[in-house]
């Protein structure tokens, strides 16, 4: 990622999100510190907005938790792992079709098989 666009990112993070106790950009990945992890998914919607209208409408950012902080990956749109509500979008997709019960029961079965060797 270009130094410039890492130098926005961060100067937005600093000024305009709460909240934050640490911030490092390393190799195109930012990693944030929070007060409060469960404010994980307001951050992440945070940046991305801005990520995408100030520094690529195509992109997207994702998030992932690393220890105690998070990680923010910038990415192209279709790669992003956002699950928030957007304009193309309900606050909650579904990935699924099947019942919950029934991955369960799959990931169970799976789990069976790798501790008997299949």
């Amino acid at each position: 990622m270009q130094k410039n666009i890492e130098k926005q990112l961060e100067q937005f993070v600093r000024g305009q999100i709460a909240g934050i106790k640490r911030i490092q950009i390393t190799n195109g990945t930012m990693y944030l510190l929070l007060d409060k992890p469960g404010d994980c998914d307001f951050v992440h919607k945070e940046i991305r907005t801005f990520y995408k209208e100030n520094i690529n409408p195509e992109g997207g950012v994702n998030m992932y938790a690393v220890g105690d902080e998070f990680a923010f990956d910038f990415v192209e749109g279709d790669k992003d792992n956002y699950v928030g509500e957007t304009d193309e979008s309900p606050a909650f997709p579904s990935y699924t079709d099947e019942p919950l019960d029934s991955i369960a029961d799959t990931i169970m079965n799976l789990e069976a098989d790798a501790k008997e060797g299949k």
